[in-house]
């Protein structure tokens, strides 16, 4: 019969407790620690995949939304390409036209014109003509008595002068140097009573005495002409000739 050995009890007991502290110590804490950085990094593993699988989802999204907006784009350009394309043509077209209808209308001023030119060359050949029959046929007509006729018209034009004539008249007198210096030219010679008349009136209309200096020349053919100083009335025929011709020159 066994007998029960306290101390031997007692000393497994403590060996017990002493293998158990050191499990504890050197075996179960490094195991748990070793299978907590497994769990922390399959966790951190677990995490990191779920950020590529987020990361990776939302590049997906962001791929295929710029994609829809590439395709939007594209259509866009498209449909602004070809809104572009038809003005351009209608541009095109609508300067086409502008152009013909221009280069019709300077056509049809070129023709004007020609046309008016030759218009204006045969006005100005029969003025020529009409001034060269009037011409013979005045000067057929000139006689002292047309120049008597004529003195009467002029001295009836003085007293009818318009205020601006009269104004213009004046002036030329006022400025000259000597009152002497008018000169009265006529194609046939004039009587004194006529000469007295002519100045008389000219003084009047002048407002101041006038001394005319009286001269002749036939190339007037018939008439007049008063001279002071800038300023000249016509009264004659060779002069009214002439403006006929300078009108139909330029007409």
């Amino acid at each position: 019969m066994m007998q029960f050995d306290w101390t031997t009890f007692i000393l497994e007991i403590l060996n017990f407790l002493v293998l158990v502290w050191i499990l504890q110590r050197f075996l179960y804490r490094p195991v748990l620690a070793m299978l907590d950085a497994r769990q922390q990094r399959i966790k951190d593993e677990t995490e990191h995949a779920a950020q590529l699988r987020n990361k990776a989802e939302a590049l997906r999204q962001q791929f295929e939304q710029r994609l829809t907006d590439w395709n939007q784009q594209q259509e866009t350009s498209r449909r602004q390409l070809d809104e572009e394309l038809t003005q351009l043509r209608n541009t095109a077209t609508e300067n086409l036209k502008q152009t013909l209808a221009d280069e019709e209308a300077k056509l049809r001023v070129r023709n004007q014109t020609l046309i008016a030119a030759r218009e204006a060359a045969l006005i100005r050949e029969a003025a020529g003509a009409a001034y060269g029959q009037a011409a013979a046929m005045l000067q057929r007509l000139a006689s002292p008595q047309l120049t008597q006729r004529i003195v009467e018209v002029f001295l009836q034009d003085l007293l009818n002068m318009p205020d601006s004539e009269q104004t213009a008249l004046r002036k030329a007198a006022a400025i000259l140097i000597a009152a002497s210096a008018v000169e009265l030219v006529s194609a046939h010679p004039l009587s004194e009573t006529d000469q007295e008349r002519v100045k008389e009136t000219l003084s009047n209309v002048a407002g101041q005495t006038l001394q005319l200096t009286f001269k002749e020349d036939p190339a007037l053919l018939a008439g007049l002409r008063a001279i002071v100083g800038e300023c000249q009335l016509h009264a004659n025929l060779a002069d009214e000739l002439a403006f006929f011709r300078r009108q139909a020159n330029h007409g």
